[in-house]
């Protein structure tokens, strides 16, 4: 029993020793942290909700804290020029983040920098998961105003177009966001469990891969529910899509910021949209539309984009265009691989430099 326990001991150790070996030659570091998720157990952030905290203190000095945890001063120092980026889970690009260290900001900074050779350039990522417009307007008004950007970016599509297929609309997403999936209300005793062995394996990086993988084997399928929406998404939904689009344009225009505002590729297979969506347990609630329709949903969600564009006078990097559907950009219908994270920044250093928005 003893030799038993000390090979199991001992097997760990190699292999805690190997999974940071690997994190430091790709660049984060031996004692990296990066795949602690004690922090989603956090709690409710008043006004959005969930998410993450964009501030953090390091030696009595309080900076903002981007999505994935990079550091910029909260006063802006003269010269600096910053973008901030909103969305959701194709904004955050946490699969890409936890597997490569990467996010499409992040890229996106590094290219401006190199190509107009300057370092005082910033791009902050406030994406977070399941964000859609309302958590935007809020983010940008409370937050993101204060943090006197130049440009920001907005790309929104999926998560606003989810709500309209979920019962009672309401204006606010609120019929959405009260699900327990979103609040966090369904815990209980498999939950506190789960908390109690995150705490006291959170520095084992091997703890958190092993972990990742067993809720990989262990998760359940949800059956989807369908019927027919037509071809056009509910115009009441698509309304007020539009409208929230159009406050954060006029909110922060009249701050004097620049906006862009982005469309969203889709990888438009049903294979790959049920890779991701059959997993999700609201989906006793939610009725999709047949999976054509919902192609043709998401293309018209593209198509208001564009449309408070061009009546609102403020550029659209039309990348659901530019990326097209190419499945080596996509791990599913919507979330980018690696060389999807790096083709979406090109994308965006190319057009903000094409259209004089950053010189």
């Amino acid at each position: 029993m003893l030799l038993v326990l000390a090979g199991a001991f001992t097997a760990c150790l190699l292999a805690e020793v190997g999974i940071r070996s690997l994190d430091a030659v790709r660049g984060r570091g031996f004692f990296s942290q990066d795949r602690r998720n004690i922090k989603k157990a956090a709690p409710v952030i008043p006004f959005r909700m969930f998410g993450f905290m964009p501030y953090q203190e390091r030696n009595g000095t309080r900076y903002i804290a981007s999505r994935h945890g990079e550091l910029y001063p909260l006063h802006k120092p003269a010269g600096t020029f910053r973008i901030v980026c909103f969305g959701g889970s194709t904004t955050e690009n946490e699969s890409s983040f936890k597997a490569h260290g990467t996010h499409y900001p992040l890229v996106l900074q590094s290219l401006l920098r190199a190509r107009l050779h300057n370092e005082t350039i910033e791009v902050i990522n406030v994406g977070n998961s399941a964000y859609a417009t309302p958590q935007a307007l809020i983010f940008l008004e409370l937050d993101v105003l204060s943090w006197d950007p130049e440009v920001v970016i907005l790309s929104e599509n999926f998560n606003d177009l989810l709500a309209a297929y979920w019962p009672n609309f309401t204006y606010d997403y609120s019929h959405k966001y009260a699900h327990p999936f979103y609040t966090n209300s369904g815990a209980g005793p498999q939950r506190c469990l789960e908390e109690v062995s995150d705490r006291l394996f959170q520095r084992s990086q091997l703890y958190w891969v092993a972990k990742e993988r067993l809720l990989r084997v262990l998760r359940r399928r949800f059956p989807l529910h369908r019927r027919s929406y037509g071809d056009t998404p509910d115009p009441v939904a698509a309304g007020v899509f539009r409208r929230n689009l159009r406050s954060f344009v006029t909110l922060a225009r009249s701050n004097g910021i620049q906006v862009v505002l982005g469309t969203q590729p889709l990888q438009p297979s049903e294979e790959s949209f049920l890779r991701h969506v059959e997993y999700k347990p609201y989906n006793d609630v939610v009725v999709y539309p047949l999976h054509e329709e919902f192609v043709k949903h998401h293309q018209y969600y593209n198509e208001v984009i564009r449309q408070v564009g061009a009546a609102e006078g403020v550029p659209v990097a039309d990348s659901a265009s530019a990326l097209g559907s190419n499945p080596k950009y996509f791990i599913d219908f919507l979330h980018y691989s690696e060389e999807g994270v790096e083709a979406l920044a090109r994308y965006y250093a190319d057009f903000l430099i094409e259209q004089k928005i950053i010189r």
